[in-house]
């Protein structure tokens, strides 16, 4: 069984990997170049790649919530447990809620974010996407090396 949990932490490093690279990418490498486009290709482009990104981002929401599951269960975590007031009062049973908070509340600003038509909205929930996203790592880091 050892090998399953290992190839599931490793599905979901690489979906963290591959939905915040690609925010980060979006940033410091599309964004830039999106600015000199004129108003009708820069709304086209953006319409595109939103609606890819869209794809990958849901399709690495999913494989997180399914792989986070696998490994907490691996872990000898149980449904249960979330609702046991003596495991969330545990150092790992806080740090696990606090994570499991952070990707819900990233799911619900996505799903707000594809439904906004003002730029200024979508950029800084794309931004506030982003934030949670790094804290999740953060968070993340703190589970597997810092307890």
């Amino acid at each position: 069984m050892r090998w399953l949990y290992l190839a599931s932490v490793c599905l979901h490093i690489l979906a963290a990997m591959t939905w915040i690279g690609g925010m980060l990418i979006f940033v410091a490498a599309v964004m830039p170049w999106v600015r000199g486009l004129d108003e009708p290709n820069r709304k086209a482009f953006l319409d595109a790649f939103g609606r890819r990104f869209r794809a990958v981002a849901w399709t690495c929401y999913g494989v997180l919530a399914i792989t986070g599951t696998l490994n907490l269960w691996m872990r000898g975590v149980r449904p249960s447990d979330l609702l046991r007031p003596d495991w969330r009062a545990s150092l790992f049973g806080q740090v696990v809620i606090v994570k499991l908070s952070l990707f819900l509340l990233v799911v619900l600003v996505t799903t707000v974010h594809e439904h906004v038509v003002s730029r200024w909205r979508a950029r800084w929930l794309g931004r506030l996407s982003l934030a949670i996203g790094l804290a999740i790592v953060a968070v993340a880091i703190v589970l597997v090396r810092g307890l």
